[in-house]
């Protein structure tokens, strides 16, 4: 019994070597097939191309390249909705460090973490020996050298040769240029998808009565003083930050770094935010309407009183990436958050803190405070006559290159949400935390 169980363990394990080469035999057809599915792409052919790449994922689902392909592929199709599914599922992929791997041994659905040397090395396999009664049925040296990976183990920290006929290998991971690649790829997607609905531009405004109110703060930074005293006349203002559907439509275009179409437009210029409010017959507020219409009567350091807890705004949290986070703190975002996700202000006016800080129409005179010399009545900023400096208009006024913007944002603490606080950039920076809403006489 003992002679045939050895028999039987012998022809198990030739059939198991069978089977191995039948799976590098299908292998080799899949890499076949992804090759036609390439060339069928290359000469346009995306029906064709995305039947065979589907084949390709049907038996490898993992395969980052053939996802992007496919990815591609749907592009071409405009299936962007289908696009997008690909490459999250790219993206759900952990970060590849180097030539980082998983190894399985036959049978194991766990495998180790490992270093990948040498893709083959051409080895005897001495792993086991040949029993002398049964040499009839099996020659020791039918196979001679036989291709091996070369993997140093992690968890050992010692090199091995793995015998390629009982182990299989799996990336872990994708590449860091591949994954910035697919990030970006998938904002432009996303921004495809935004075109495609072709969104009227339909801002709603709200009126803001006729009032008076101390603008400034005596609490806060230098250039929130002094506290003054000013004036407005009755104006209109978006009851919303200007979505990207609602920009991208008009303007052609969309800069935004987080893409959605009812996220904020973010990464706008001053210019392109006047332009975008011209283009709807309206315009950008002044600095004073927009603390008036932020504080919604209010005297408070914030529109809804003296503390932030994070259900009032979006600002850089706990989740946030960056330094600048207040981490006791979380508002549910990691970056901008759909517009009118918080409560509005008494004015009904949703996002006047928090989630993009908003372009004003007011210079910011870094060699003055104007905040002393401030007009009571509609105060304008100053150089009012100067809509950029960029041009000829600019010859004398190099100094005025920095643009006002109000409210917080997403990457920044919960304390610049304050209805005082005052932000200036240059005019021109397109920055992923600033955006803008309109106002109207």
């Amino acid at each position: 019994m003992d002679k045939f169980a050895k028999i039987f363990k012998i022809l198990s394990g030739q059939l198991l070597l069978l089977l191995f080469f039948s799976s590098v035999i299908h292998a080799q057809e899949l890499v076949k097939i992804f090759a036609r599915g390439e060339k069928a792409f290359s000469e346009g052919k995306y029906l064709e191309a995305e039947k065979l790449f589907d084949r390709v994922l049907r038996k490898d689902s993992d395969n980052y390249k053939v996802l992007r392909a496919q990815a591609d592929t749907k592009i071409e199709l405009k299936k962007l909705k289908e696009a997008e599914d690909l490459l999250n599922r790219i993206l759900a992929m952990p970060e590849a460090r180097g030539r980082t791997i998983l190894v399985f041994a036959k049978g194991e659905t766990k495998g180790r973490k490992a270093e990948l040397v040498d893709e083959t090395v051409m080895a005897m396999d001495e792993s086991g020996e040949v029993d002398e009664d049964i040499s009839q049925f099996v020659k020791q040296d039918a196979l001679g050298p036989v291709p091996h990976f070369r993997v140093f183990i992690m968890s050992t920290g010692k090199m091995e040769l793995l015998p390629k006929s009982r182990y299989r290998i799996k990336y872990h991971g994708i590449p860091t240029a591949t994954r910035e690649l697919v990030t970006a790829l998938k904002a432009k997607v996303q921004k495809m998808a935004i075109s495609t609905s072709q969104d009227k531009p339909e801002e709603e405004m709200v009126v803001i009565k006729e009032g008076c109110f101390q603008m400034g703060s005596d609490s806060g930074n230098s250039d929130e003083r002094p506290v003054h005293k000013v004036c407005l006349s009755s104006f209109k203002i978006g009851k919303y930050e200007v979505r990207q559907k609602f920009f991208q439509s008009v303007m052609g275009f969309n800069p935004s770094q987080f893409p959605g179409a009812d996220l904020p437009v973010d990464s706008v210029a001053w210019e392109d935010a006047r332009d975008y409010c011209k283009k709807q017959g309206m315009r950008l507020p002044t600095e004073a309407e927009w603390e008036f219409a932020a504080r919604g009567g209010t005297k408070s350091e914030y529109y809804w009183g003296e503390k932030v807890t994070g259900k009032e705004g979006n600002f850089c949290d706990r989740e946030c990436d960056l330094n600048s986070r207040d981490p006791d703190k979380t508002d549910g975002f990691k970056n901008t958050s759909p517009v009118g996700s918080f409560p509005p202000n008494a004015f009904g006016l949703y996002d006047m803190a928090g989630n993009v800080s908003e372009w004003v129409f007011d210079w910011m005179p870094v060699a003055e405070n104007y905040y002393l010399m401030s007009p009571e009545k509609n105060p304008r900023g100053p150089r009012p006559e100067l809509d950029a400096c960029s041009g000829v208009d600019c010859v004398g006024s190099f100094s005025i290159t920095q643009k006002v913007n109000r409210g917080g944002s997403w990457n920044k603490k919960a304390g610049q949400m304050r209805s005082a606080n005052r932000m200036n950039s240059h005019f021109q920076l397109q920055s992923d935390g600033t955006g803008f809403r309109c106002a109207a006489d």
